[in-house]
């Protein structure tokens, strides 16, 4: 009885191996034949969006109907073209696992799905963005920053929606700091026009679009860098051939090394003359758009004979300049400075205004509404950084000079060009463009337009019969 239990305990033995074998062995078939369509569907799907994979299927294809001995071989293409892809998305899938343990660990998810990462990209030396797709609203996003810096272990920069599709969201993660300061160099300067440059964002280069943005504040405590910022921008200017004015109480010290070149006024008497001089050449130019049917000063070089140069008065301390004791040249500058914010928008005259410690009382509403890009250093009181940015960036800045926060149609943090009065040397003629150049370029243009004008009627004439009396009122009408 012994033996014959002991013979059952050995055949269920077997049978239980024989069982785990065939299971190995089905399980193994089942893993290889399911691994197979795998490989095979991707080796098919990148046909989708590979012309040059799509042209060699169709013709294996081709090739197996002309020969049977050919299917196997086209079979493993296909399973080989989809390991291939299989190995080259393996970097994608991890980041899909690493990016959805942290989604899940922060809560970051609407209905138990998390974002799915898409792709990341260098968007400078200075940062990556990274791209999701995200049924979760941006502003649980906002939210949950702190905690994704926390596990991700780096700054994120920013979170934006895609324009063109809100359901992508990207992360603007830092590679590596700003540096505490980045020389000016030849290279950065722009060839456009319209265009100056500012510094470094963590985006690329920072500029000012002055066609776009004609009037700009800088604000910044003493040492921040504000002047500097000033120096840059007048270099620049010269460059480009603008012409260009300094105002300037404390008597250019700051801008010696373009004291050959650039006009500096420190009297009340003088300034108010010039600001004056200037809200009258820009009713002239507007006048002479007006007259050509021109809206801007680009478009109006384009039909000139000779081209009007763009002018750009700075203004080293506004407050300084406001804070005039006589009443009536205050309101002389003060309707100077707003009319000109206001008017001098599209004739190529801008102001750019530096500003020590931004003040409400200063500032008029109608002047801060005009001028709407805004750089502003660090201020310890939240207070200047609200009235220059409406919120409490330029606070949280890093208190290092040069460093400033960046304000057009959204809030970039630049380090600032350092600029090194050596790199200017002297051309010693600007300061001989006078008024009078300016009025023989203002007459020359008018004459432009009355010699096209002329013709034009002219032209009109020979067309029309002398019999029928054509109004040409209507015509005038029709040019203003």
């Amino acid at each position: 009885m012994r033996r014959e239990i002991m013979r059952k305990e050995n055949q269920s033995l077997t049978d239980t191996l024989i069982e785990d074998v065939f299971y190995v062995f089905g399980w193994l078939i089942g893993k290889t034949i399911g691994s197979i369509w795998y490989y095979l569907k991707k080796g098919l799907s990148v046909a989708k969006h590979n012309i040059i994979v799509l042209i060699g299927y169709i013709f294996l294809i081709l090739l197996m109907f002309a020969s049977g001995q050919m299917i196997i071989f086209g079979l493993l293409v296909m399973i080989g073209v989809g390991i291939w892809q299989h190995i080259k998305e393996a970097p994608m899938r991890k980041m899909e696992n690493y990016f959805n343990e942290v989604f899940i660990s922060v809560g970051l998810h609407s209905n138990d799905i998390v974002p799915s990462y898409c792709s990341d990209e260098d968007v400078s030396e200075y940062a990556s963005a990274v791209k999701f797709y995200s049924l979760v609203p941006i502003s649980e996003w906002q939210k949950k920053k702190d905690s994704l810096e926390m596990y991700l272990n780096d700054k994120i920069l920013d979170i934006v929606q895609d324009v063109k599709d809100n359901r992508y969201i990207w992360l603007v993660i830092e590679s590596k700091p700003l540096p505490n300061m980045i020389e000016w160099e030849e290279r950065y300067l722009n060839i456009l026009d319209d265009i100056l440059t500012i510094g470094m964002t963590y985006l690329g280069v920072m500029e000012i679009n002055l066609e776009k943005y004609p009037h700009a504040f800088i604000a910044g405590e003493t040492g921040s860098g504000k002047s500097n910022i000033l120096k840059c921008l007048i270099y620049q200017s010269l460059e480009k051939g603008y012409e260009v004015i300094l105002i300037d109480f404390k008597r250019g010290v700051s801008f010696s090394g373009f004291k050959e070149d650039v006009p500096i006024y420190y009297d009340y008497e003088e300034t108010v003359n010039v600001l004056s001089d200037t809200v009258a050449e820009t009713k002239k130019r507007l006048d002479l758009f007006r007259e050509c049917g021109v809206e801007s000063l680009n478009d109006y070089n384009k039909v000139a004979t000779i081209p009007l140069e763009r002018k750009i008065i700075f203004i080293d301390e506004l407050a300084e300049l406001l804070s005039v004791r006589d009443k009536e040249k205050s309101r002389i500058l003060y309707d100077n400075i707003e009319t000109l914010t206001r008017l001098s928008r599209s004739v190529g005259i801008h102001l750019i205004m530096g500003i020590q410690r931004p003040d409400s009382t200063i500032i008029t509403g109608q002047i801060k509404s005009n001028v709407a890009y805004r750089v502003c250093g660090h201020f310890a009181d939240k207070e200047p950084s609200r009235i220059m940015l409406g919120n409490d960036k330029a606070s949280t800045i890093p208190n290092i000079k040069g460093r400033f926060v960046v304000k057009d149609n959204h809030f970039f943090e630049v380090q600032c060009f350092y600029y090194d009065n050596a790199l200017y040397k002297p051309r010693r003629s600007n300061l001989n463009v006078t008024d009078n150049s300016i009025a023989e370029k203002e007459k020359q243009a008018v004459n432009d337009i009355k010699t096209a004008s002329d013709e034009a009627e002219n032209k009109q004439q020979a067309k029309t019969s002398k019999t029928i009396d054509f109004d040409f009122d209507d015509v005038e009408k029709t040019r203003e």
